[in-house]
């Protein structure tokens, strides 16, 4: 039997809570300490746990918190049948069907907020709001098996002008395949997929824009068919 993928990760995350344990229990109260490591390191296990719980939950759940070292996101054509439409609640508690966005083009965003290349493309996908207004153009975030209040705390801090959807059960992101966070499915007017990408990407690029804006209805019309760019990401960071 070979040895799960996991298996480096979650060794190292329990011996972190060991060590963890250790220092808790030889520690002076109000402070932690490692064997022989400093202070400031000890100070900052609590940190060193929530980072670890996160991958440990992203682990367990199925997800990769963004793609590997020798992996370049890039906005690939979609090849799979198309999923289902469905209805999620969003922040406020309402429903919101996917058919509401029927007309424009639709950016589907899975995204967790533990997750750090997340958090950098919400931010990008605002810039695209500001950028891409008066078109076409609409941006659905959807949270993938949080908390309700957890999400809700997290944009009170952040603010958004798109609509954050809730998949507490995560039954919307298996439909749509998602493997991995950030993932963004792009939906044509008749909320037919066209691209999709596996890891953040600034959408504010102009070959990005200009790739958007060949799935807007005129431009659609005029064109048949449509040659869709494979646009790579060239952000070093989002791919460590």
């Amino acid at each position: 039997m070979g040895i799960s993928p996991h298996f480096d990760l979650l060794t190292r995350l329990s011996s972190d809570l060991k060590l963890g344990s250790v220092a808790a229990s030889t520690a002076p109260a109000g402070r932690g300490r490692i064997s022989s490591r400093s202070n400031q390191d000890a100070d900052g296990f609590p940190r060193k746990l929530l980072v670890w719980t996160a991958l440990a939950a992203a682990v367990f759940a199925g997800f990769t918190p963004f793609p590997a070292a020798s992996e370049t996101p890039a906005l690939r054509p979609w090849t799979e049948a198309a999923p289902r439409s469905f209805s999620l609640d969003d922040l406020r508690g309402t429903p919101r069907d996917l058919q509401d966005f029927k007309g424009n083009v639709v950016l589907l965003h899975f995204f967790a907020t533990w997750c750090e290349p997340c958090v950098r493309e919400i931010t990008s996908l605002q810039r695209l709001t500001e950028i891409a207004r008066g078109k076409p153009l609409k941006i659905v975030a959807i949270d993938v098996a949080e908390v309700d209040l957890r999400v809700r705390a997290f944009f009170e801090k952040l603010p958004v002008n798109f609509p954050v959807l809730l998949d507490r059960d995560r039954a919307v992101t298996k439909a749509w395949q998602v493997s991995a966070l950030p993932s963004t499915v792009v939906l044509a007017p008749d909320l037919t997929p066209r691209l999709f990408i596996e890891g953040d990407l600034d959408w504010s690029r102009p070959d990005v824009l200009t790739t958007i804006e060949t799935l807007y209805p005129a431009a659609v019309s005029r064109t048949q068919p449509i040659t869709i760019q494979i646009i790579n990401n060239p952000r070093e960071e989002t791919t460590r």
